[in-house]
């Protein structure tokens, strides 16, 4: 047999070492071994190599599963932050949402003008009213005491929104004070309750619409067309 250089030698030892070449492999390979040393170190070498230390081995598991825990952390905190955010994003869209619309906060007097306060042929006390800042007004809620006590507060959102020129509405109109004021405020007294007085506003900040005993003009013909047209 002609002699094997120790390049083909080395490509084999790896098969030899896990003992997977063939017979004639196996015999090339331990004759060329027998008589170089150079190509024996290298098989030593792979030996060591391959069987590492009891230490090192519990060492690299456990940098395994420091690795393997960290991707676990990454992953779970990204997917924590992608909630927080999902979170944010859902109260910041809420809070932007009810600024825009839900209405709050109450329209101080300053900016509200009450004219044409009168008795309708049918009995109903008329009045007019009209905000002079220019923004819309989107509710009337009711506030009432057991003295007789009946306020129209008037409420806005946090962000308030332009009046349209020569729009209608809450912001300007004619409204009367009738039978369903009363029917409101004897639900929550009892059916002998009465209202003394009306206020336009709350309980601290108000302007006088009405009160029992007040002498008012009968209404004039403008104001019985508007308050047929809108009430």
């Amino acid at each position: 047999m002609s002699k094997v250089s120790c390049d083909v030698i080395k490509d084999l030892l790896p098969l030899y070492y896990d003992n997977v070449c063939s017979d004639d492999s196996r015999k090339m390979v331990e004759e060329h071994l027998s008589e170089c040393s150079h190509c024996k170190s290298q098989l030593d070498n792979i030996g060591r190599e391959i069987n590492l230390p009891k230490e090192t081995i519990e060492q690299n598991l456990k940098d395994g599963n420091a690795i393997k825990n960290i991707a676990v952390f990454f992953r779970h905190s990204k997917l924590k932050s992608f909630i927080i955010g999902l979170i944010g994003a859902a109260a910041l869209f809420t809070i932007v949402f009810l600024a825009f619309t839900y209405p709050i906060v109450d329209v101080p007097t300053d900016v509200a003008k009450i004219t044409d306060v009168s008795q309708l042929a049918d009995g109903r006390i008329a009045y007019h009213i009209q905000l002079t800042d220019g923004y819309e007004l989107h509710r009337i809620k009711y506030n009432t005491d057991e003295n007789g006590n009946f306020y129209l507060t008037p409420k806005r959102p946090i962000i308030k929104k332009k009046q349209m020129i020569g729009a209608s509405g809450f912001a300007n109109m004619y409204d009367t004070f009738d039978d369903f004021l009363k029917t409101v405020y004897r639900d929550k007294y009892g059916a002998n309750a009465e209202i003394k007085a009306l206020y336009w506003g709350n309980p601290k900040d108000n302007i006088l619409i009405w009160k029992k005993g007040m002498n008012l003009p009968k209404a004039s013909e403008q104001v019985e067309n508007e308050c047929k047209l809108y009430n």
